[in-house]
Order: C-alpha cells, then sequence, then structure tokens
C-alpha cells in the first residue's frame, strides 16, 4: 500500500534542550564532561537527544541509532543545525539478529492537542513489535503503515567499528529492549550505564516487562541504580542500570544507598513523632 507521506515535520529543540533531561542528570552525575566517551542512543527518533549528549560531551563520540527513513532526515538536519560533528547517524534498527524486519510506524495527536509543528507526537512509538491491541495505543497513537527496515545488532557493529567498550547507552526502543540487549550479549561486560524505557503493561506483542528487565540486567550484572515512576496510566517508565564490573559506578551507587537510608531514617523519625 502507498502512504502519502506529511510534509517534513521540523522541531525546534531549544526548548526541549535547555532543560536537562532526568537522565542527563544522572549520567552527569557518573562521567565527566571533558571525557572521551563512546555513547549510543539507540531509538533516537528524531535526534532530540543525540544532539544533547554531543553537546555535553563534546570529546565523546555519539552514535544514534534510528530506523524510521523520516526520522532519519530529521537526525541528519538537527545534526548539522547544532553542529554536532561528533554524533554520527546509524540508519538501522539495533536487534538480536542482522538482516531486515517489519517496522511498525506509529502517528497520531493526543486528544486536544493543538497541531504543533515545533513538535511531533506521534512519531516516537515506534516499533519492531507489533501493537498488543488492535485500538489506538493509549487512545490515539496509530499504527497505520508498516517498513520494512535494516536490522543489525550492537555486538556486530561494535566488532565491525573497533568499539571496545561504552560508556552509557540511552535506550528508546518500544518494547524492542530485550531484541536488542539479546543481540549485545558480547558487549554487555563493557557497558557502563544503561538507561532505558521500560513498562508494566504489555503494549506491544510479545513485549518484556520491566521485571522481566530487571531479571536480564542483574543476570547480567547489573544493578538497577535508578527509576522513574510507572505512572500516567501507561504503565511507562524509565531504568537506569549500572555495570557493578565497572568501579567508576561505585561512589554513584554508594551515595544513592546513603540517601535511601537517611530518608528512611528521615521517615521513621517523623513517624516516632506523630501521635498513635
Amino acid at each position: 500500500m502507498t502512504v502519502v507521506r506529511p510534509p517534513l515535520h521540523v522541531t525546534d529543540l531549544d526548548a526541549y534542550l535547555i532543560q536537562p533531561s532526568q537522565a542527563e542528570q544522572e549520567f552527569a552525575r557518573i562521567f565527566s564532561k571533558d571525557a572521551a566517551l563512546v555513547i549510543c542512543d539507540i531509538g533516537a527518533c528524531e535526534g532530540e537527544d543525540t544532539v544533547r549528549y554531543a553537546l555535553r560531551y563534546p570529546l565523546a563520540r555519539v552514535f544514534a541509532f534510528e530506523p524510521l527513513p523520516a526520522n532519519q532526515q530529521l537526525v541528519r538536519m538537527h545534526l548539522a543545525q547544532y553542529h554536532a560533528t561528533n554524533a554520527r547517524l546509524i540508519p538501522i534498527a539495533l536487534s538480536d539478529r542482522v538482516g531486515e524486519a517489519r517496522f511498525h510506524v506509529s502517528s497520531g495527536r493526543p486528544p486536544g492537542k493543538p497541531d504543533d509543528r515545533n513538535w511531533n507526537h506521534g512519531n516516537k512509538s515506534s516499533s519492531l513489535l507489533p501493537p498488543a491491541s488492535d485500538g489506538p495505543m493509549h487512545g490515539w497513537i496509530e499504527f497505520k503503515e508498516t517498513i520494512t527496515v535494516p536490522t543489525g545488532t550492537l555486538d556486530e557493529f561494535c566488532k565491525a567499528e573497533k568499539i571496545s567498550h561504552i560508556d552509557f547507552i540511552q535506550m528508546d526502543v518500544q518494547g524492542a529492549e530485550r531484541l536488542v540487549l539479546a543481540g549485545a550479549t558480547c558487549m554487555l561486560p563493557h557497558i557502563t550505564a544503561i538507561w532505558l524505557e521500560v513498562s508494566s503493561k504489555e503494549n506491544y506483542r510479545g513485549q518484556s516487562l520491566d521485571r522481566d528487565i530487571s531479571g536480564f540486567m542483574a543476570k547480567h550484572g547489573f544493578r538497577l541504580a535508578y527509576r522513574t515512576a510507572l505512572g500516567d496510566g501507561s504503565g511507562e517508565g524509565d531504568h537506569l542500570y549500572l555495570n557493578l564490573r565497572q568501579p567508576r559506578v561505585w561512589p554513584y551507587l554508594a551515595l544513592r544507598s546513603l540517601r535511601s537510608l537517611a530518608g528512611r531514617v528521615k521517615r521513621a523519625t517523623l513517624s516516632s513523632l506523630i501521635p498513635g
């Protein structure tokens, strides 16, 4: 079926970049901005966070993996617009195998949201996995188009590029997290930190849920160090996993443990002061 594509959607990233994301704030507690890092933005969409990390870590090599052709145009445009010369688009979907796969393209606009040319709400839910239900996801996200995209694995990519380690990964692949991780088993011991979106609900058919991801990561030597709430009815949130083999994450984990202990002590103290 031939699909008529809308005009290229241009996103103004200035307002987005000026406010640090939660992932950026957590990574900043581990990695120096002057370090020569290797960073992967997997499921880069329009390249918003690719630009973010390229600018924050000017000595880093940043790789943006994005399979959707319309988004690839935007990634290239944004990298040029922000002079992010240390970032590079990799136009494939990372998965558990090299080849081709069907890719389910999302579209739509939340109810009550005006048609905003500066922000595309609908293009951020595309996935290698089909939606779990026939109706619109979350009541408004539709999947009217399926395309064929090239796939690769993180292991094969790093082998071809002679990359021996990855400092951190930001992953937003809409339910296909386990496919990406399955294609990275050789590299996992050499990855320091992974920030990825998780869900407590099966929004995509065959998707691994948050508890499955936690179990997989624990088996591969990673600790869940930070999480955002799985809220707003979608069941979606974010996890930060740190590789316990990497000594540079230990201070971060120790500080997190101290803060957690301090919070428990404070709550216990306040509770004891409240008359029963």
